[in-house]
């Protein structure tokens, strides 16, 4: 009579470095590759990101949603509330000018108090990143966003107000820069064209509501009730979506390397040095042309205050339509050659949109420069997080966006000043210089390393 023999072994006991990942949640499972056999890599044939074998997430009834749906709606829905605050500046400045009695050398300060904010946002995120988290850093910017929103609304005295975009700046800063090095993990510049088309919707939505306010007489501080709410729905849905959501670190050999060790490996590669001022002047012309554009129309147009507005929301709309456009699958941008084209393209609009006195041909032009400029920010972002390693991606996404927030102040900061002494004329010849400097640079960025 034979005797079968069972022999039970422990399977966690084998192999544990690579068998850990089976405990994880399907968040976590989402960062990991799920096969023992073979090492990660970024390579997009085996990383879990791009790969469909490696698929997590929930089912809704008959329908499977993968976790990565769920980090990029999360993400979208955290980059339109920026959106919203992005352009309120810029619609309401000549409101807040009008109700504060304030010259164009003083009310253009409010563009120095957002990048206060966001400045110190992007100077801690990646350490609050590590320290709390993304669900606590997302949770920490919407409250601030919530409280600078809710002081504005008030119509304070102009230094609290400044208070107020301080605040807004800093949570909008983190949610910029956390969700920005989350989506970049995608290594998708297409998904990155997705997330900043809702930034794109946000800041849309803004000048209508703003010229809608100013045509029915509606005091400009009311607007500040819409972001306030905005905000409290998104620290609600980013406190369930971003629940178990634990950042990649694919890289062993930096995962635990000092802050200082990172900092110098960082300035150590090429596409930094590039990557930041091609990320200082796509800053510099959105901001410029998206804050002044409603004064410009006003007083160089002759256009009405609510029609002003809704130019702007034109300018927008085309940002977002090129954003939305750029990120579907058949279409596909060079990343010299193609992103020149864009931005002298812009110039060839904004040229068009200067010389040509006609008021149809005004609003096709601006909607056409918002149109080339959208993937501008998403392309660049992509360029640059595509070149260096995942576990300083957070760290080169924080120094990359706190950079281009130079550009975003200084811009609409300096020429405010020289406004006082030129006039707003000056608007369309300042955007076409910055464009064919932008063109310029894309000719510097470095080719893609294998390890890239």
């Amino acid at each position: 009579m034979s005797q079968t023999l069972t022999s039970q072994i422990e399977l966690d006991a084998l192999h544990p470095l690579e068998n850990n990942h089976a405990a994880l949640t399907e968040t976590e499972q989402y960062f990991f590759n799920t096969n023992p056999s073979e090492p990660s890599s970024s390579d997009p044939s085996t990383n879990p990101i791009e790969n469909p074998v490696c698929k997590s997430g929930f089912r809704l009834g008959n329908m499977f949603i993968e976790d990565k749906v769920v980090i990029l709606l999360g993400s979208c829905v955290g980059v339109f509330a920026v959106g919203v605050n992005d352009t309120a500046t810029g619609a309401n400045l000549p409101s807040i000018q009008e109700h504060y009695h304030l010259p164009y050398a003083v009310v253009s300060l409010v563009f120095l108090a957002g990048f206060g904010g966001y400045l110190i946002s992007c100077v801690l995120n990646s350490m609050l990143q590590s320290a709390i988290g993304t669900r606590g850093v997302l949770l920490m910017a919407g409250f601030w966003y919530a409280i600078g929103s809710l002081l504005i609304a008030f119509a304070p005295p102009f230094p609290a107000v400044m208070a107020g975009l301080v605040l807004m700046g800093l949570g909008g800063g983190f949610y910029d820069t956390c969700l920005t090095s989350v989506v970049s993990h995608f290594e998708s510049t297409k998904l990155m064209n997705v997330f900043y088309s809702f930034f794109g919707f946000g800041s849309l939505v803004s000048p209508f509501i703003i010229g809608a306010l100013a045509k029915a007489g509606i005091p400009w501080n009311v607007f500040y009730w819409v972001p306030f709410s905005l905000s409290v729905l998104v620290a609600l849905c980013h406190s369930f979506l971003f629940k178990n959501y634990i950042a990649p670190s694919e890289d062993g050999s930096t995962e635990h390397q000092g802050l200082q060790e990172k900092i110098k490996k960082m300035m150590r590669m090429q596409i930094i040095w590039v990557g930041v001022p091609l990320t200082i002047l796509g800053f510099a012309i959105n901001n410029t042309l998206g804050n002044w554009l409603t004064s410009y129309l006003i007083e160089v147009k002759e256009s009405g205050p609510d029609v002003s507005r809704y130019q702007l929301s034109v300018y927008w709309a085309g940002l977002t339509f090129g954003r939305v456009f750029f990120s579907l699958p058949f279409i596909h941008v060079t990343e010299r050659v193609g992103n020149t084209l864009l931005v002298v393209t812009l110039a060839g609009a904004i040229t068009m949109f200067w010389t040509v006195r006609s008021a149809p041909l005004a609003w096709i032009m601006v909607g056409a420069a918002g149109f080339c400029l959208g993937p501008n920010t998403p392309g660049i972002i992509s360029i640059v997080s595509g070149r260096v390693p995942p576990s300083l991606r957070g760290m080169v996404i924080s120094v990359i966006i706190g950079c281009g927030l130079v550009g975003a102040t200084l811009g609409p900061l300096i020429f405010g000043l020289i406004v006082g002494k030129v006039g707003l004329k000056i608007l369309p010849p300042v955007v076409i210089a910055l464009a064919f400097l932008s063109a310029l640079m894309f000719w510097l960025v470095p080719p893609r390393e294998k390890r890239d």
